[in-house]
């Protein structure tokens, strides 16, 4: 558990609204809290809409990592939704991470032996400039950064791809590409 105080801990939220063609399904919200003990991203995404019968989907991650090398010591993702819920964890073991991945349709269990030290939701926070992969909490694995054209980068792992765009360093849209329909996440500025 994190606690702060004002002298000692510094939050960054970021807002984003969630839009399947054209309309608003949902919302996300994005902290970054930094603090003398760790970093901590944490995300909440609740996203609700039709398609042939009500779709609903809450989703929570919280993922910490060192204050100085920045490597992650732990991800935690939950979803709740219609199809099920699921949980997944990332756990640093001293020389090791434990992975136990079990989310909608997918799942991976591995151990992966060399420290993480750029992760998903940094994305939210951090330009990806000159870094050629990152690792996906919620795949439990690594996927690859290409740089398509300024401040834009296409994330593919397996068979899925999302392109991320910054303005001025500044995480702006995120395109999730989807086979019936493109998810854009939009930041509310």
């Amino acid at each position: 558990m994190l606690t702060c105080t004002r002298s000692f801990c510094q939050t960054v939220n970021q807002k984003y609204e969630i839009d399947i063609a054209g309309f608003r399904v949902g919302t996300m919200t994005v902290a970054q809290i930094t603090s003398p003990g760790s970093v901590v991203y944490d995300q909440i995404s609740d996203v609700e809409f039709w398609f042939f019968g009500k779709i609903k989907v809450y989703y929570k991650t919280v993922s910490r990592h060192d204050p100085t090398s920045r490597q992650l010591l732990h991800s935690d993702i939950d979803a709740l939704s219609n199809h099920g819920n699921y949980q997944s964890d990332i756990i640093w073991k001293k020389d090791h991470y434990d992975i136990n991945v079990r989310q909608y349709k997918y799942e991976r269990k591995a151990i992966e032996p060399n420290p993480i030290d750029f992760t998903t939701m940094r994305l939210y926070f951090e330009e990806p400039v000159g870094r050629t992969r990152v690792f996906a909490e919620y795949f439990g694995n690594y996927a690859t950064i290409e740089p398509t054209k300024k401040g834009s980068y296409r994330i593919r792992i397996d068979d899925r791809e999302d392109e991320y765009f910054y303005t001025k360093g500044k995480l702006v849209k995120i395109i999730k590409k989807n086979p019936i329909k493109n998810f854009v996440i939009r930041s509310i500025e």
